[in-house]
């Protein structure tokens, strides 16, 4: 399989209204059938083992009430609520002191922690099933991990680790991939740890002291992450009269290496060209079995208004939409964050700012403004003082080259597809439980939680730059969500499964005497308010992100 490669254009904006029509939109809406599929499997091992118990099914919910719509039938009340943030099962003496036949109170302990920890179970089962789905059908991808962005003063720093170093080995293991490498770093807090990176095709020994307790945003290390699949990128096509045209590359040729950097993935091959805009890059590429040097003369790419805010700064300024931001008060802004930091250095000045705009015929112009911006004061970011929003192009926009993205898979054999399943998926939860835990311990890592509408932003990005498949993009979505679902239900809180099983726990603990019933629902009752209460701050958490602009994660 392969995808388009196009480093994805990234926009940096200010709260314009958003498009609800727009690609990434649309994208974010896979988020609704996926989530409605793991509730749905939840609620089925509850309703299910309930049967298998003799427990009455009273309702079968999905959503959260108030309710919206209800119907019965075969003397369950099956519902549909408005608060659309996962489901229930309703059971005859659930949160209360009911002794008829069929209620939950007159089974055993073992029978009501079965029927507790039978909808985590399911989505276990179902991120297993999948895992194996993927593993036999597409096989096993491999991960690449690159130092993205490296804080000041960091440990990162110390050690001399580099923007575009790929990490090749920690603590003597291999990297496999980022949440590995992160809880790593995680594990050797306190302590020196080594890693081995390939800078410039060459393994490079380090070591970096990983911080106990980081500055807020930076992590252990001080280090952004940039988790790249393994793939082979093959030129698919070329503009007229472009660079990549002029020096001779083909339809069809395989890129081998970039400046004496063998191309294993899409981000090598984004990142050689970014560090050669204005010079060149020497390239090898094979066709037929033949390999050829070919060398290709990369064009300076800069930042492109999209869009221009009625009455702002930039709108008295005549800048439009289209205009490439060359220099602001004589600074070269070439990349975004150059943009940004001259943009704050500028505040409560006018300044002047040379755009090149676009004027027909493939030519351009370049023209001398003059920006006034006022004071940048709490809240107000660079973009939103001078009232625009950018896309930081790729340069294959400029080189005229579109090339596929072909991930590389590991074939597994028949024999071993379950196993392999079954393994990737417990590393997964491994990982997943060490990050729960973090979330206890490092209050950082609150900014990547995330409600549904933080998962379909996820979701629309995901899409939007996997090479790999739109199936097999979701399936491991949805083994992400499903595992997560099924690990925070047995968390010992009130109001979900592990904390109703905490107190099945309790009762064994003190010989069979149980908790009363009715002290037991009122402490669900009180830990479903602040449990619907955190899922509002969440869910608005998700909305100023999603309408400022601002990407998920870090």
């Amino acid at each position: 399989m392969a995808g388009a490669l196009h480093r994805p254009a990234r926009v940096w904006s200010f709260p314009f209204v958003p498009d609800f029509l727009s690609p990434d939109f649309l994208r974010g809406l896979y988020i609704i059938p996926v989530l409605a599929v793991l509730i749905l499997i939840h609620e089925i091992g509850h309703f299910v083992t309930a049967r298998m118990v003799g427990v009455t099914v009273e309702e079968f919910g999905l959503g959260i009430p108030p309710r919206a719509k209800g119907w019965r039938y075969k003397g369950v009340l099956w519902s549909l609520n408005w608060i659309p943030f996962g489901g229930f099962v309703r059971v005859l003496g659930e949160d209360g002191a009911s002794m008829e036949p069929g209620s939950m109170n007159t089974k055993s302990p073992a029978q009501r922690a079965f029927f507790l920890a039978a909808g985590s179970g399911m989505n276990f089962l179902l991120a297993i099933l999948l895992m194996i789905l993927v593993v036999g059908v597409q096989g096993i991808s491999h991960e690449n991990v690159y130092v993205g962005d490296v804080r000041p003063n960091s440990p990162a720093e110390a050690a001399g680790l580099q923007v575009g170093d790929r990490i090749v080995e920690a603590a003597g293991e291999r990297v496999r991939d980022r949440d590995e490498l992160a809880a790593t770093a995680r594990e050797f807090a306190g302590r020196r740890m080594s890693l081995v990176v390939e800078r410039d095709g060459q393994p490079i020994e380090r070591e970096v002291a990983p911080r106990e307790d980081p500055p807020p945003g930076e992590g252990p290390t001080g280090v952004g992450l940039v988790p790249v699949a393994e793939a082979d990128l093959t030129v698919e096509s070329l503009a007229a009269g472009a660079p990549a045209a002029e020096a001779g590359l083909q339809a069809g040729d395989r890129i081998v290496s970039i400046n004496g950097r063998p191309v294993d993935d899409s981000y090598v091959f984004g990142f050689e060209l970014r560090e050669a805009e204005g010079a060149t890059v020497d390239l090898v590429v094979r066709q037929d079995g033949v390999e050829r040097p070919v060398q290709v003369s990369v064009p300076r790419v800069y930042p492109r208004v999209s869009e221009v805010e009625a009455d702002s700064a930039a709108a008295a300024a005549g800048w439009q939409a289209g205009d490439r931001l060359i220099t602001i008060a004589g600074t070269d802004v070439a990349r975004p964050t150059d943009l940004l930091d001259a943009l704050e250095r500028s505040s409560g000045q006018t300044v002047p700012v040379t755009v090149e705009r676009a004027t027909g015929g493939g030519s351009a112009q370049r023209l001398e403004t003059r920006l006034t911006l006022g004071e940048l004061e709490a809240g107000d970011t660079a973009l939103s003082l001078a009232g625009v929003n950018i896309v930081d192009a790729s340069p294959l926009d400029t080189l005229g080259l579109a090339a596929e993205v072909e991930p590389r898979f590991e074939r597994v054999s028949a024999g071993r597809v379950i196993p392999t399943g079954f393994a990737r998926a417990f590393d997964a939860t491994r990982l997943m439980i060490g990050q729960i835990r973090e979330l206890v311990t490092n209050r950082d890592q609150w900014d990547q939680v995330a409600g549904p509408i933080g998962m379909g932003q996820i979701t629309s990005y995901a899409l939007e730059v996997s090479p790999f498949p739109v199936w097999v993009t979701l399936a491991n979505l949805a083994i992400v969500l499903s595992l997560n679902l099924g690990i925070l239900n047995l968390l010992p809180l009130p109001a979900l499964d592990g904390g109703r099983l905490l107190f099945v726990i309790i009762e064994i603990l003190r010989g069979g005497r149980r908790i009363a019933p009715e002290k037991e629902g009122l402490v669900h009752f009180v830990g479903l308010v602040l449990l619907l209460g955190l899922m509002g701050i969440i869910a608005f958490a998700d909305v100023n992100r999603l309408l400022s602009g601002t990407p998920f994660g870090p």
